[in-house]
């Protein structure tokens, strides 16, 4: 997923394999450790291969730390995240996921269009923070990333709009119409609900 702020929904919407194993960089900043990226890429593995074999989760509701998340997304996906996007970081709360990346408008321009939602980006230049506040409701196996507010470069835009530029940068053969991160989606390895606490996510599963 372009913009690889979107935290929660990133991991929930995109499930993917264990990254390529070579030689570990230092973290690029303190709170990212790689022994909790490992636990965490651990638990999707466990989840997946219960799931594909039939199986139901081990545990009623699995718990994913805003430690394990941030540093998953920075350490174990750190090399898929596109290029121009960098520093994300995910602050989970009641209810809550805030996300906060920074976005290179410079090296992403060319992936937009001239016109349209991506107009009001002409504006800015160079790296810029992309800020993101929103929630995640789910029932009966379905969520949804509803965003409450959206800020780049400190310009605030619409729902609407950033959806609208992520499905511009997220096309592809594969996907024409891009990535539409407003649309409900089913939750991965048969989970029910995904609740949000203080520092941490919860996905409950059938007894």
């Amino acid at each position: 997923m372009s913009l690889a702020a979107l935290g929660v929904a990133l991991v929930l919407l995109s499930p993917v394999g264990p990254a390529d194993q070579g030689p570990r960089p230092e973290p690029p900043r303190p709170g990212l450790f790689w022994t909790e990226a490992d636990a965490l890429e651990g638990t999707i593995g466990r989840l997946e291969r219960r799931y594909r074999e039939g199986r139901r989760a081990s545990r009623r509701t699995v718990v994913v730390t805003e430690v394990q998340l941030d540093s998953y997304l920075n350490l174990t996906l750190g090399p898929r995240i596109p290029e121009g996007v960098s520093e994300v970081n995910v602050e989970i709360a009641r209810d809550l996921v805030s996300a906060r990346a920074v976005v290179d408008l410079d090296r992403v321009r060319g992936r937009l269009p001239a016109s349209g939602p991506a107009a009001v980006l002409a504006l800015l230049r160079g790296a810029v923070p992309l800020e993101l506040q929103g929630r995640l409701p789910s029932a009966d196996g379905t969520a949804r990333l509803e965003v409450l507010e959206v800020r780049v470069g400190g310009v605030g835009l619409p729902p609407s709009m950033l959806a609208e530029l992520v499905a511009l940068a997220t096309r592809t053969q594969r996907r024409p119409q891009g990535l539409d991160i407003l649309a409900p989606f089913a939750l991965p390895w048969g989970a029910l609900r995904v609740r949000l606490e203080q520092g941490r996510a919860l996905l409950d599963f059938p007894p």
